[in-house]
């Protein structure tokens, strides 16, 4: 399981929002690049339609891949009382040979996208993980050298901590803490179930994971 929380940031105020992520985290700031291809399942793999997400890491000098599956968010009275969303997800690493494995299985390409931009990893009551990065789309196949932004001047923020079922609200306070570092004030919506919108200093705005334009 996870706990996530995502937003936008105008791309102006990025080097603002590192500089203050940078005195917050206490750590230095990894470069991010990722070549993400999301796949689907076909009927004739099962009644329930199946999504992976293959990762791969473009800043190695080798680069690495990750299948990642991200299952429901969670429900209930519970869900509806905490300020992050918290859903299933299972990684694993694979080989470079994983997509021609899952094509073979039957999953098909459904997009691909290529996320740049920055990380800062850290201990604050859960393991922490904000990603800010600008989102791009390939107008060729796997052509991530000639992709374009996806919403120009536009970046996307993500805070993102491991979580069990056992210590997710724990999780949930510790992510909840750091974010109010980000927002002095904020508004909740009820936005696609159970999820939240956030208006956040510096022109950081929260949304609801999923949401695509």
């Amino acid at each position: 399981m996870e706990c996530v929380v995502q937003g936008i940031i105008e791309t102006k105020h990025v080097e603002a929002l590192e500089i203050l992520l940078q005195g917050l985290c206490g750590v230095h700031r990894e470069s991010l690049r990722i070549h993400e291809l999301c796949l689907k399942s076909v009927p004739n793999l099962g009644l329930v339609s199946s999504e992976l997400r293959l990762l791969c890491d473009l800043e190695q000098p080798e680069p690495t891949w990750t299948v990642r599956h991200i299952g429901g968010a969670m429900r209930g009275s519970g869900a509806e009382q905490i300020s992050a969303l918290v859903r299933t997800m299972a990684e694993s690493k694979v080989s470079k040979n994983a997509l021609r494995l899952f094509y073979a299985l039957g999953y098909k390409l459904d997009h691909e996208l290529l996320r740049v931009g920055f990380a800062f990893h850290f201990q604050r009551g859960a393991q922490i993980t904000v990603t800010v990065s600008s989102v791009n789309k390939m107008l060729k196949l796997h052509a991530t050298d000639e992709a374009v932004p996806v919403t120009p001047g536009i970046q996307l923020v993500e805070v993102t901590a491991p979580c069990s079922s056992e210590n997710y609200s724990d999780v949930v306070a510790s992510v909840s803490s750091f974010c109010e570092y980000l927002a002095p004030w904020r508004r909740h919506n009820p936005v696609m179930e159970c999820e939240k919108l956030l208006d956040v200093k510096v022109k950081l705005m929260f949304f609801p994971p999923g949401i695509r334009s």
